[in-house]
């Protein structure tokens, strides 16, 4: 289960241009506003909506339909999060219903793409984390199955000692302890982490949330519920807590 509690959101609403292609159109949207994670809602008319579903059975995604057509949008539902490779990823889905007299196809699923007649919608941004949407061994399902801190924000650390965050320094490797059962991670500790790099931690609340420094300066926090730490060497007078993620059950 991830869980997490989501605060300094933002809302946009609109209503996209007709004719242009719909993932991209909300794709552009993000970027111009700096959203890394966000849940968005909409409804309207959309053509030649591209489709894709999921078997369980096969424990794949089937290959991409298109249907041709206009298509009265009923539920648009979606996510931007960080895909397993660190880009954006945009997931949509969509229910529809054939626009037109003698029609009757409904089309629901994971919408790949589509032409836009008219779209109205509203994001609402979660910025104070990133969800990681990665592919499940177990369904094959991708989903979310990482939380990261989004950078937090600038503050003064004085008089705290000033760590050297520098990502080419070396720490000593005499550590191998598995740790998840006697957490003592403190501060002054470092944390390894493969997407962040060598973070240093500044306070830890004993059971889940960790504030640490980045290697830009930032302050952000993490949840270690999603994480396995061990014990990986010693750096500055300080552990180095090696990071990684936990597999679902």
């Amino acid at each position: 289960m991830i869980i997490a509690q989501a605060h300094g959101s933002r809302r946009f609403v609109g209503c996209l241009d007709p004719g242009t292609e719909l993932a991209g159109s909300i794709m552009a949207i993000c970027n111009s506003k700096k959203i890394e994670c966000a849940h968005l809602v909409g409804y309207g008319y959309i053509e030649d909506p591209v489709i894709q579903q999921y078997s369980r059975s096969e424990k794949r995604y089937l290959p991409e339909a298109k249907n041709e057509g206009l298509f009265a949008v009923a539920s648009l539902q979606g996510s931007l999060s960080v895909g397993a490779d660190g880009k954006p990823d945009l997931t949509l889905f969509v229910q529809a219903s054939a626009s037109g007299r003698g029609r009757s196809k409904v089309v629901a699923g994971n919408l790949l793409k589509a032409q836009v007649l008219q779209v109205e919608f509203v994001i609402m941004t979660l910025d104070n984390l990133v969800l990681q949407r990665c592919a499940d061994e177990d369904t094959g399902i991708d989903q979310w199955l990482q939380l990261l801190p989004a950078g937090g924000e600038e503050v003064d650390l004085q008089p705290m000692r000033e760590p050297d965050l520098e990502p080419e320094q070396e720490y000593d490797e005499d550590y191998n302890d598995l740790a998840d059962e006697d957490l003592n991670l403190r501060e002054g500790d470092w944390l390894s982490h493969p997407r962040l790099g060598m973070c240093y931690v500044i306070t830890y609340d004993g059971e889940e949330r960790v504030k640490v420094k980045l290697k830009s300066g930032r302050i952000a926090e993490l949840m270690l519920t999603m994480f396995r730490l061990a014990v990986s060497g010693m750096k500055d007078g300080g552990k180095v807590w090696k990071v990684e993620m936990r597999k679902k059950n």
